[in-house]
């Protein structure tokens, strides 16, 4: 029996590929032109080799990172980015030497902030059997991993990429042999937890008084997490705190909306079907709204 659905999915993918080498093809001729036009500038030849990167052509993208570099005025902020993606194209090329001194040049002296280049760099050292200086970038990208899970680099960081990220890391750690303490209470998991329980609190203060036991309760909960913030470290700024509130209370009311919906996708809303617009289940939804949009106000700088 023929899978269809399957044969389908290849020769999509297979156009969609197709479609994207053309569309790369198009644009290294488009930049191939403007270099033409005035070999000076830098700009077309980092796109150039963005563009031989997503080809899979790696050493013509290091030829034109190189010249980026080369030619490198500083006034549009390539020189980073360079550095980054001609580490990873000589990767590609198995010439881990290049790749590392070019990360290390990105790392500089004053010590990078970006946990990837950590990461990359400890991932050669370790495939060029340098096991002491793998293991010491593959620390330094966990104690910024951390950080970033502890909102230090305020709520952008936070992101559930760079917990997967810190959890490979640890791993790695411990299989090469290195003792890893994992902390069972950190500043991220409190501030994500008081996220959680000031949305809760808002969504039974649209039913209940605030003198009721269960809002009294919340309070208690919540006056006990600030406490421990305090006394964790790294200490966060309150933009964080107010931040990650806010952005759980609009999640919150975007679930609300499609709970309230005439429809959810091409299918009529069960709350509709079984309740009527003025059904106190309804009102108390509109009141929960209300709330988390109070809730966001407050938390807005």
């Amino acid at each position: 029996m023929i899978d269809v659905d399957h044969n389908t999915q290849q020769s999509s993918g297979k156009i969609f590929q197709q479609d994207c080498k053309k569309d790369l093809s198009a644009a290294v001729a488009a930049f191939t032109q403007a270099i033409k036009l005035n070999p000076k500038a830098e700009e077309p030849y980092y796109h150039r080799a963005n563009a031989y990167a997503a080809m899979g052509n790696y050493q013509a993208a290091v030829t034109d990172y190189t010249e980026v570099i080369r030619q490198n005025t500083g006034r549009l902020g390539f020189s980073s980015g360079t550095y980054w993606n001609r580490a990873r194209a000589y990767e590609k090329l198995g010439e881990k030497q290049k790749a590392i001194s070019d990360l290390t040049q990105l790392i500089g002296k004053n010590k990078s902030s970006n946990a990837d280049e950590y990461l990359l760099r400890a991932n050669l050292y370790k495939a060029s059997g340098n096991k002491e200086s793998a293991i010491a970038d593959y620390k330094i990208a966990e104690k910024l991993l951390q950080q970033y899970a502890d909102g230090v680099f305020d709520t952008g960081m936070m992101d559930t990429r760079y917990q997967q990220m810190l959890d490979q890391v640890r791993n790695e750690l411990s299989n090469m042999g290195v003792a890893v303490t994992v902390p069972k209470t950190t500043t991220g998991t409190i501030l994500h937890t008081i996220a959680k329980t000031e949305v809760e609190r808002a969504l039974n203060l649209a039913r209940l008084q605030s003198q009721h036991p269960i809002v009294k309760n919340f309070d208690a909960q919540l006056q006990d997490l600030y406490k421990q913030l305090v006394n964790t470290q790294p200490q966060v700024d309150q933009k964080v705190v107010k931040n990650l509130i806010a952005n759980a209370a609009y999640e919150k009311i975007d679930n609300l909306k499609i709970e309230r919906s005439p429809t959810v996708g091409r299918s009529p809303s069960q709350l509709l079907t079984k309740y009527t617009l003025d059904s106190p289940i309804i009102g108390v939804i509109d009141s929960q709204k209300s709330e988390l949009e109070s809730l966001i106000r407050r938390n807005k700088f």
